[in-house]
């Protein structure tokens, strides 16, 4: 896999959990600048919110397995455990 493949997805998670509310704050093409959005934002939202950074390989899609996306980083806060 070529490093032009991957972009990088933040998605905020309220808790922090996968479960509840959630919403994508954008989508990088370097690791770094998606992980400093990620702390960016749960800052902002006062560790109400936590943020995961996911590896995605463009352009592709399988419904029976996940290997083209991974978690990269997940934020911490007191909230998000």
């Amino acid at each position: 896999m070529e490093m032009k493949d991957k972009i990088y997805v933040v998605i905020a998670y309220r808790w922090g959990k996968r479960e509840n509310h959630s919403y994508t704050l954008g989508v990088f093409n370097k690791k770094h600048a998606a992980i400093v959005c990620a702390d960016s934002h749960t800052q902002y939202r006062g560790g109400k919110y936590g943020c995961v950074v996911e590896e995605c390989i463009i352009n592709k899609f399988d419904n029976d397995a996940d290997d083209y996306t991974k978690e990269v980083y997940r934020t911490k806060s007191a909230f998000c455990k």
